[in-house]
């Protein structure tokens, strides 16, 4: 016959369609198999460089250690809090019994409070500089120890 017929006679438009359908059928586990073959390759060079470069490895893995304890215990907010109080101006405490207080006496309102004990101020009262101070406090300012 001619040089085509030499066995190799595959079915015909029937065994194509055939072929079609079996490899349609098992191309995604043929993808499957290829992808674990590359990631066991890729996981087998990793693990080879891990052992070559073991100071490396161990500097990354303390550098994500590192990088999670800042960021899971909010630690850069709390290091700006603490540099804000250190830089705020603390309060300087007066000793007022070094001056004597005004004796003058005021009808007080109802909001206002002593400025040492704050106790809600009563009929006696007394102002010195814009604060007020119970008749208590100011005994206790007059009085030296």
């Amino acid at each position: 016959m001619g040089d085509y017929d030499d066995g190799n006679n595959s079915g015909g438009i029937i065994g194509t369609i055939i072929s079609i359908l079996i490899l349609a059928a098992i191309w995604p586990y043929l993808l499957t198999i290829i992808g674990l073959c590359i990631a066991y390759m890729a996981a087998m060079a990793v693990l080879e460089w891990m052992a070559q470069n073991p100071f490396t490895v161990v500097l990354i893995v303390l550098g994500i250690a590192f990088f999670y304890a800042i960021f899971h215990y909010r630690l850069i907010p709390k290091a700006w809090r603490w540099m804000i109080e250190q830089l705020k101006p603390q309060a300087v405490e007066l000793n007022l019994r070094q001056h004597d207080l005004a004796d003058r006496k005021f009808i007080p309102s109802t909001n206002l409070y002593c400025y040492w004990c704050t106790k809600k101020l009563g009929i006696k009262a007394w102002e010195k500089s814009g604060k007020y101070y119970c008749d208590d406090c100011h005994t206790k300012q007059l009085v030296d120890p």
